[in-house]
């Protein structure tokens, strides 16, 4: 197969779209992300990719936290502004006037309105070609109330979960 097909192929995988927060000192930032996934129940483990070169990467290597936002199907303007933009030119939360709620057991707020939030300490790290895995443990969270629809990612593109 030619890696065209190859991309378009893996890019039929469904994925959840979310913002994965980090904290350190007095900055918080947030980063559009796709590539996660629970990896564990026992512990309760969820994975996120994200590539060495981006701010976010390297707030969680050095704090060792991290707050997965699944985000909600209305918020495709939020996915789509936090995924291209750097935390290291832009304050995204208060560009995009995002309500954030203290976290119970971690350092980075969680963000309302969203379908959940995940806090996670990280257990481990690995490199994965251009990317790190960062496994976390979830140590709280919380659930929207009511059937709020997920913002999913499909071909590439954010679709609404059907």
């Amino acid at each position: 197969m030619d890696s065209e097909s190859l991309t378009a192929a893996v890019r039929s995988l469904v994925w959840p779209v979310c913002l994965v927060g980090a904290k350190e000192n007095d900055k918080h930032n947030v980063m559009t992300v796709a590539w996660i996934s629970q990896v564990s129940h026992d512990p309760l483990l969820v994975m996120v990719s994200i590539a060495p070169g981006r701010f976010t990467h390297d707030m969680i290597a050095r704090t060792g936290e991290f707050m997965v936002s699944i985000l909600n199907a209305e918020q495709q303007e939020v996915s789509t502004f936090c995924g291209s933009r750097s935390g290291r030119d832009v304050d995204k939360i208060a560009h995009l006037n995002l309500k954030t709620e203290p976290a119970k057991i971690i350092k980075v707020p969680r963000l309302a309105g969203c379908v959940a939030n995940l806090e996670c300490r990280v257990v481990s790290r690995h490199t994965a070609g251009d990317h790190t895995l960062f496994i976390g443990e979830v140590v709280a969270a919380d659930v929207a109330a009511g059937e709020i629809q997920p913002l999913i990612m499909y071909r590439g593109k954010p679709v609404r979960f059907r």
